[in-house]
């Protein structure tokens, strides 16, 4: 005999505002077979009652409150979920087809497709598939949910102690992880919204939704942590200032296509910025045909400061122009965005714009912007600032919002790097989520700049597909970027290799630097006595790069910083320790194991604040001693906070020194201020549970007799030499080195 399975049931929530329509919604209702109770949500006691149906008393449709008190209610095995206040007509057998799915699919969230009826006319409304990237909490699922009542109560018993305003329904939503896109019409309602795409575009920047959206942000944030691809900001790494080999300090992009009536307005915007630096202007002019390309060529007939670039291809998009200007050898060290139809609102917005990226060494720097009709009288909302960006949590929530603000620019070197997606929307956008993930991002809240709105601009009125279209691509954007959160996160949080196995693996992948270790069994070492103490000589040609390093700030400033992410070598591996360095094994050793320990931020080379780090290292690097060189004490990287690692070995100080043992290391910090400078060498290790340091104080960076000529010493003295090993990168002052000389540049250096 056939069996079959028992009917599901639904418990449907309707919002009680005006009695004639939810009349006509529970009379649709009530039609199924499938709805078992109705509930009404009311604000107001004293609205009529309906036969058969239920009244909850709620303050808002999508607050904590009343989303707990559906989880409360609900009995049946789904939830119907309705959230507006018009009309609403249930397509054919829509319920029954919603839940046959969600059992077929085991889906737990289910929306379709819907009739919109505007001004008297139906029109059809697609929505687009839920994805992992779809985090905008203006994403369109519709009016019409169906909840599984299993997970509506899972989230009221997990998020009981949240008391969200309007983010409850939000949040019920990301706690779902099967959600079924039902490509049907399912449903017709009315559309009291018909403004344009262009007018709905900046509600969620809108100053008076702000409390809206600092509880929607919570939520995101909340859910990044959960899924695992939360960026907490000390995983943030800054960019060096650098001057480089850069003809321009500034770049303004103009990517453009047939934009005849704006084009000449743009460029004299560009033109007319006060800069106590060179810019430029490129302009990369896609093909156009309307007259575009002769206003160009008459501007820059006259001024060479406009750099004209016709490209080969035909195929290009925004992003790909985009790519074409960063790449030409014109660019400056930073690429700032200005739109063909566009104007900075400031003579001084370059300024702005590049102060910034030097005074936060930034990797991108957004502005804020108004919205402004051709002629450029405000249009609402007015000034976008895009204040949901905060330094400690903007990287997070850029990937719920879907823009991130403008001007745009960004620091060139790195651009290139990473390169433009070749699209003509979501270009920047792709960006700003790639270059958060792992660097600053720094904003100007001030108006820099004005977005004109008019009858030719691409997104002034667009139809559902094209909406739909661009939010489909921002989401897969956020899709793709979460994904790279999740990997980069789950890198940075996972076990770190015993440092053996580590610097093993390395130098199998980089073969001249493994060379240079195997030509260490090969280097020359004579000791001498002096003072009682043994002191070893190591010839070592290739530390000549770290002994003869110019060290002045002129000579940095010229180079980019080595320790920086963006500039090493693409074979160099890294491995985080504590959260906020990097483990590197050091490309010129002196010993069979040496590492680098470089903080992930661009720094300057401090021991204050990081003492306790240091000592935190020891503890996780076994059997290796972790020392520190001052800025002006032997480090070659005097801009960037780091550490370095060899194998622990006996240590000879010449000089005045202070050792510390403590078993803590509240201890040790204690112990250590009192002498506690940047102008200073350090040695710290772990011996079984005490914790040693040995401060070497400084009051000379290199000895007078330093040099390259025959009579000199080729010596800069670090943390190492100072401590009884001293390394001559020359033959001749291996050689020729006594102990008076040792003990004269030692003292010289030293206390």
């Amino acid at each position: 005999m056939r069996t079959f399975a028992p009917m599901k049931t639904i418990d449907c929530f309707i919002p009680y505002a005006d009695a004639s329509i939810v009349k006509g919604i529970v009379t649709e209702l009530k039609a199924s077979q499938f709805v078992k109770n109705i509930f009404l949500l009311a604000h107001s006691a004293t609205l009529p009652q309906f036969e058969g149906c239920h009244i909850v008393y709620i303050d808002q449709l999508e607050s904590s409150s009343t989303l707990q008190q559906v989880a409360l209610m609900t009995k049946s095995d789904y939830t119907l979920y309705y959230n507006k206040y018009t009309p609403l007509r249930l397509g054919y057998h829509a319920l029954e087809r919603m839940v046959r799915t969600a059992e077929q699919n085991g889906a737990d969230l289910v929306y379709g497709d819907r009739y919109e009826v505007k001004k008297g006319q139906t029109e059809k409304h697609q929505v687009i598939p839920f994805q992992k990237g779809s985090l905008r909490n203006d994403f369109d699922f519709g009016s019409v949910r169906l909840f599984r009542s299993s997970k509506v109560k899972e989230w009221a018993d997990k998020y009981k102690g949240n008391n969200w305003k309007a983010a409850a329904l939000y949040e019920l939503t990301l706690s779902i992880d099967n959600i079924f896109y039902l490509n049907e019409f399912l449903y017709t309602e009315e559309e009291m919204d018909t403004r344009l795409s262009g007018e709905k575009q900046f509600d969620y920047v809108d100053p008076r939704n702000r409390e809206v959206q600092i509880e929607m942000e919570k939520v995101c944030t909340e859910h990044l942590k959960r899924i695992g691809a939360y960026i907490p900001v000390d995983t943030v790494s800054d960019v060096p200032v650098e001057n480089g080999d850069f003809k321009y300090e500034a770049s303004v992009v103009i990517p453009v296509r047939n934009r005849v009536k704006t084009i000449e307005d743009a460029i004299m915007s560009a033109l007319s910025q006060q800069a106590a630096f060179k810019f430029n202007i490129i302009i990369v002019d896609n093909h156009s045909t309307d007259g575009t390309t002769r206003a160009i060529q008459k501007i820059a007939s006259y001024d060479p400061r406009v750099v004209h670039i016709i490209p080969e291809r035909t195929d290009l998009g925004i992003g790909g122009c985009w790519d074409v200007a960063i790449n030409s050898p014109l660019c400056g060290r930073y690429a700032i965005q200005l739109d063909s139809d566009d104007l900075y609102a400031r003579e001084d917005t370059l300024s702005t714009i590049v102060e910034k990226f030097q005074q936060e060494h930034c990797a991108m720097v957004i502005g804020s912007y108004r919205m402004c009709d051709f002629h450029l009288r405000t249009l609402p909302p007015g000034t976008i600032d895009h204040r949901e960006w905060t330094d400690d949590n903007g990287r997070n929530n850029a990937l719920r919002i879907n823009g991130l603000g403008a001007p745009r620019a960004f620091y060139t070197p790195l651009l290139r790097q990473i390169g433009f997606p070749n699209t003509s929307y979501g270009e920047d956008y792709a960006l700003g989520l790639a270059f958060s993930r792992q660097y600053k991002i720094g904003r100007i809240y001030n108006e820099l700049y004005l977005c004109r709105r008019w009858e030719g601009n691409s997104d002034a009125a667009l139809s559902v597909e094209k909406v739909n279209a661009n939010n489909y691509y921002k989401d897969s954007l956020r899709t793709i970027e979460i994904e790279a959160r999740q990997r980069y996160m789950q890198a940075l949080s996972a076990p770190a290799k015993p440092a053996v196995e580590f610097h093993a693996q390395q130098l199998k992948l980089w073969h001249d630097v493994a060379q240079r270790y195997e030509q260490l069994a090969n280097v020359k070492v004579r000791e001498v006595e002096i003072d009682d103490k043994h002191i070893r000589i190591q010839f070592n040609p290739s530390r000549i790069i770290s002994t003869g390093s110019k060290i002045d700030a002129n000579s940095i400033s010229h180079r980019p910083c080595f320790l920086c992410r963006m500039n090493r070598p693409d074979e160099q591996m890294s491995q985080t320790l504590l959260g906020r360095y990097e483990l590197l094994v050091n490309p010129f050793p002196i010993l069979p194991q040496h590492f680098t320990i470089a903080s992930r931020r661009h720094e300057p080379q401090s021991i204050h604040g990081h003492y306790a780090d240091m000592l935190h290292l020891c503890e996780q690097l076994q059997g290796m001693m972790v020392f520190y060189n001052g800025p002006h004490c032997g480090a070659s990287a005097p801009d960037h906070m780091h550490f370095q690692a060899v194998p622990r070995f006996d240590i000879n100080p010449l000089t005045k020194h202070h050792i510390i043992r403590t078993t803590t290391i509240e201890e040790s910090e204690a112990e250590f201020a009192k002498y506690e400078s940047d102008e200073s060498n350090i040695l710290a290790w772990k011996d079984g549970d005490t914790f040693v340091t040995t401060v070497i104080p400084r009051r000379k960076h290199r000895p007078d007799c330093y040099g390259t000529d025959a009579q000199a010493y080729l010596i800069s003295p670090g943390a190492l030499d100072m401590a009884g090993l001293i390394i001559t990168p020359r033959l001749e002052d291996y050689q020729r080195l006594t102990p008076k000389a040792i003990k004269d540049i030692l003292t010289e250096c030293g206390e």
